[in-house]
């Protein structure tokens, strides 16, 4: 292995160097238009928001407020841009280059969910795709899932109709898979991965549209082939189903499940046999994909009860346990106390055995509400936001799957859709899901004596973004103390979102731009700007000539990802975290703050990389140090040869040598230990070095922490060559 040592100016200089594959999915605001000879300054008013229009459309003026309510500002006469400030009730300061080790990243472990009637809402007996829906995947990846959750609803007038659709159709053949696959293709283009529901029962499996038919499976030996052929068709046709579920909600009935169940017949222990021989089918057919079950409606009810623990026992006990287990939560107007008895309820459980440490939790239909009224209006960014908080420090929830992304385009339907199926129209929690999707991964300090306004603050390779909203349902105006931007000269950018100053909410995808500012000398900056009442404003500083950060970028190592795997040593809010993105490869470890979770680690499979060198372009934590005999920080690197994990080599960052068997790609001690460097630096990895004579191109690299002082961590921008 070589390593590499930087200065921070010297890793400045080669973090910017061109990325060859970047794809629309990490690309934003390629045509941007921009009169370098006009400053526009922020609205620090609550009139102020009242004309916002395109920024580079207004004339020079001095510094007032004009009729438009925009401040214009002109330049220090030494080429440089000064922010305006004004007097303010609240001040807050942002230190950018101090990281908050403590505090859990702002990971992008949000994905979407849309049901079947999205893509195809036609119900007859030849339903077509929606193409009018297909067109907005582009919208959907800007706000950065990797995947997108549906549902095939075989057996009646989902997009997987035809497969099973008569006794002598087992989803074998193309034409059962026309719907599904138009999905598919259009989610690839835009750089998305699939989730498909194998729900519900068709005529092939003693099911079918009349009467409650697909609602129970009649032959669990058809069930298995069925479930098998499904999974070979994914697989052999390269449609990137990386996840596949085994029903929806079984839990969900009415009084009785054997009468009345709204998506399944029959007793909780019929819903077990069917997981079972259905994710025996889709093992075998595929031995890379990751299984989920349960799809709980009710997950306090079922894990209180005994539900889960006679599912995740029997499920074990036949060899097939579950990758993830999932769960669903519709909130009411942001009720947090049912969410936490969702959450206890189903650690609870999976904290019995150590069996069920690889488990992960996917909250895979989530909102914050079920009233359309709520969901459409601005107090969702708030509940957005303080929601997304709360998920974050679940750090054993690895995703979560927003309902809805798109919604059916039907006269009378009641929409929770992130975009109007009817209009066009983007709601408040699209646009505050973009700002999140900007934000940098790694949190900031943050100085504030307000509850008032809320900071989410962080800095990326070549961003520093904030975003604040309001907390006190009212407007706040307040001055930004900014420091330690990690570049000498900006441009920043400053969005809003207002409700009393809506925009044309059809043609764009960003919030209101309220300013844009070139050549900005970081050194000293402050700003003061009003805080809407219900809503927000998000604050992106970039590196001159760089708008694209490195969570945005589409890797080379993408398109090698094969599943991505988890393990836990305790599972509670603030522990240890490890997480990858397996689009961009910016990866997070850290100790977090809790005493209960002492290590966890995230393994990404992947293939075809003989002859690759890897580059870990790291920032670490001072007093990062070994703790005890079992501490370990760092990458595991796990060569398969012949089917299997047989040697690996572990990386230690900072000397930190200690030893911890994981359930993870050797599923033993680590072979031969190196040391990855010490301190913040771009390190790297000659694979082919260390590669056993039989390796046969598949590895998993993990990342891997345990038994390190809390508040500790790190982030790498994991990278090719």
């Amino acid at each position: 292995m070589k390593s590499m040592r930087t200065t921070r100016t010297e890793k400045s200089k080669l973090r910017r160097k061109p990325f060859a594959c970047i794809s629309a999915w990490g690309m934003f605001h390629v045509g941007r238009q921009i009169k370098t000879a006009l400053v526009i300054l922020f609205i620090f008013t609550a009139v102020a928001f009242a004309s916002c229009t395109d920024a580079g459309n207004s004339e020079k003026g001095s510094d007032s407020m004009t009729e438009s309510g925009i401040t214009e500002d002109s330049d220090t006469g030494e080429g440089k841009t000064v922010l305006p400030v004004s007097d303010s009730e609240i001040d807050i300061a942002i230190d950018f280059s101090e990281r908050d080790y403590g505090q859990i990243p702002y990971l992008k472990k949000f994905d979407m969910f849309a049901a079947t009637w999205a893509w195809c809402n036609d119900f007859t007996a030849s339903p077509q795709l929606d193409a009018k829906n297909l067109g907005r995947i582009s919208d959907i990846a800007e706000l950065l899932p990797e995947t997108i959750r549906t549902d095939l609803f075989m057996g009646h007038y989902g997009i997987g109709r035809e497969i099973g659709n008569s006794p002598l159709k087992n989803g074998t053949t193309d034409e059962e898979y026309k719907l599904v696959k138009g999905v598919t293709d259009a989610l690839k283009a835009n750089g998305l991965d699939a989730e498909f529901i194998y729900f519900a029962s068709p005529v092939y499996t003693g099911g079918g549209i009349d009467s409650d038919a697909w609602k129970s499976v009649g032959d669990l030996e058809k069930w298995n082939e069925l479930c098998y052929n499904i999974a070979s068709y994914f697989k052999n046709n390269d449609m990137n189903v990386k996840r596949q579920e085994l029903w929806n909600e079984p839990d969900y009935y009415i009084s009785d499940p054997e009468k009345d169940g709204v998506y399944f017949m029959g007793s909780w222990q019929d819903y077990i046999d069917l997981y079972i021989s259905g994710a025996k089918g889709i093992r075998k057919a595929d031995s890379d994909v990751l299984i989920g079950g349960v799809s709980a409606a009710w997950m306090n009810k079922i894990s209180k009860n005994g539900e889960l623990d006679a599912f995740l026992t029997q499920s074990l006990a036949a060899g097939i346990l579950p990758d993830y287990v999932s769960w669903h939560f519709y909130g009411s107007n942001g009720g947090m106390k049912m969410l936490e008895e969702y959450i206890s309820g189903a650690r609870d459980c999976l904290e019995k055995s150590d069996d069920y440490a690889t488990v992960q939790q996917h909250l895979n239909e989530f909102n914050v509400s079920l009233d359309t009224s709520v969901t459409s209006g601005y107090s969702m960014v708030r509940l957005v936001l303080n929601t997304y908080s709360r998920l974050l420090d679940a750090t054993d929830i690895t995703r979560v799957s927003w309902t809805s992304a798109l919604d059916r385009n039907l006269e009378g339907s009641d929409a929770q859709a992130l975009i109007n199926p009817k209009t066009g129209e983007r709601t408040p929690a699209y646009y505050t899901q973009w700002m999140y999707a900007r934000l940098p991964v790694a949190p900031v300090r943050v100085s504030s004596d307000t509850e008032r306004v809320t900071v989410l603050a962080s800095a990326g390779d070549t961003r520093a973004a904030f975003i604040a909203y309001d907390t006190a349902f009212e407007n706040n105006t307040v001055t930004f103390d900014l420091n330690g931007v990690d570049f000498e000269v900006c441009d920043v950018k400053v969005y809003a979102i207002d409700r009393k100053n809506p925009q044309n909410k059809v043609s764009s995808n960003s919030p209101v731009l309220l300013g844009e500012y070139q050549n900005v000398e970081t050194e000293s900056m402050k700003y003061t700007v009003t805080i809407p009442e219900d809503g927000a404003i998000y604050v992106e500083i970039n590196e001159r000539d760089s708008e694209v950060n490195a969570h945005e970028r589409k890797s080379e190592l993408a398109d090698k990802v094969v599943r991505t795997d988890y393990w836990y040593d305790g599972r509670c809010d603030g522990g240890a975290y490890a997480w990858v993105s397996t689009k961009s490869f910016v990866a997070s470890l850290g100790s977090g703050t809790s005493e209960t979770s002492v290590g966890t680690a995230c393994a990404v499979t992947l293939d075809d990389m003989r002859g690759v060198e890897l580059s870990f372009d790291t920032t670490v934590s001072d007093g990062l140090k070994k703790k005890s005999e079992q501490s370990m920080f760092g990458i595991i690197v796990s060569y398969s040869a012949e089917g299997e994990y047989g040697k690996s080599v572990y990386y230690g960052l900072n000397g930190i040598d200690g030893k911890r068997a994981v359930p993870l790609g050797t599923c033993r001690d680590y072979d031969l230990y190196k040391s990855l460097g010490e301190g913040s630096g771009i390190y790297r990895i000659a694979l082919d070095s260390d590669a056993p004579e039989n390796w046969d191109g598949r590895i998993q690299l993990t990342f891997i922490i345990n038994d390190i002082e809390k508040s500790n961590g790190a982030e790498f921008i994991v990278d090719v060559g």
